[in-house]
């Protein structure tokens, strides 16, 4: 009996300790590779704010973001605000906006200007499908939105856009599309509302 029980728990206490040296390896890695993670993601968003307002020198945060769009189902996939500055004055907002795509969530950054104007228009992290809703990131399809100062909503349309605020759709791929044409929306209706409280002053 004292052998059975010995050749029972010699390998549980092995078992234990190696799983406790796996444990303490992975949460080290994660320790030391995390904050570098975090700054690279901070990098390419800071990158992608100055790719669509080009404009600005800076950005700061807007504080009464979540007062705007808390409680409407419309705005609030819009997860983050940035005023544009350069030396004194702003010169548009940049909106971090989360909208949810074919593949799951598809995160876009949106330049909009101080005359309202779209400036430009990121595509982030996504799992769209290769060669159909990935092409957001193309520009035939980006480019539509930007230099629109939108008089009405945007609209995703096939193949017969009369007016600037329409958006063709990415051929069979028409979910992704209306993803990310929503996510533009909400972000032109966060800054109409931000203009409204002076968030350009």
């Amino acid at each position: 009996v004292e052998n059975t029980m010995h050749d029972v728990v010699k390998p549980t206490i092995v078992l234990f300790v190696i799983c406790t040296i796996i444990t303490l390896a992975l949460a080290f890695t994660n320790l030391m590779t995390k904050d570098r993670i975090d700054e690279m993601i901070k990098t390419k968003q800071e990158d992608d704010r100055r790719r669509v307002l080009s404009l600005a020198e800076s950005f700061e945060e807007v504080a009464e973001l979540e007062e705007i769009v808390s409680g409407n189902e419309d705005l609030n996939i819009v997860k983050e605000a940035y005023r544009g500055i350069k030396g004194e004055e702003t010169v548009g907002n940049v909106f971090l906006v989360e909208s949810k795509g074919y593949g799951g969530p598809i995160t876009i950054t949106v330049g909009i200007d101080v005359e309202g104007k779209i400036t430009g228009v990121e595509i982030g992290d996504n799992s769209e499908t290769p060669g159909l809703g990935a092409k957001a990131k193309d520009e035939p399809f980006i480019s539509q939105f930007v230099g629109i100062i939108p008089q009405e909503p945007l609209k995703v349309v096939k193949n017969n856009k009369t007016k600037s605020e329409e958006i063709d759709a990415i051929s069979s791929a028409t979910i992704t599309s209306k993803a990310v044409t929503k996510a533009v929306q909400a972000a032109v209706d966060t800054n109409a509302e931000l203009m409204k409280r002076g968030g350009n002053s």
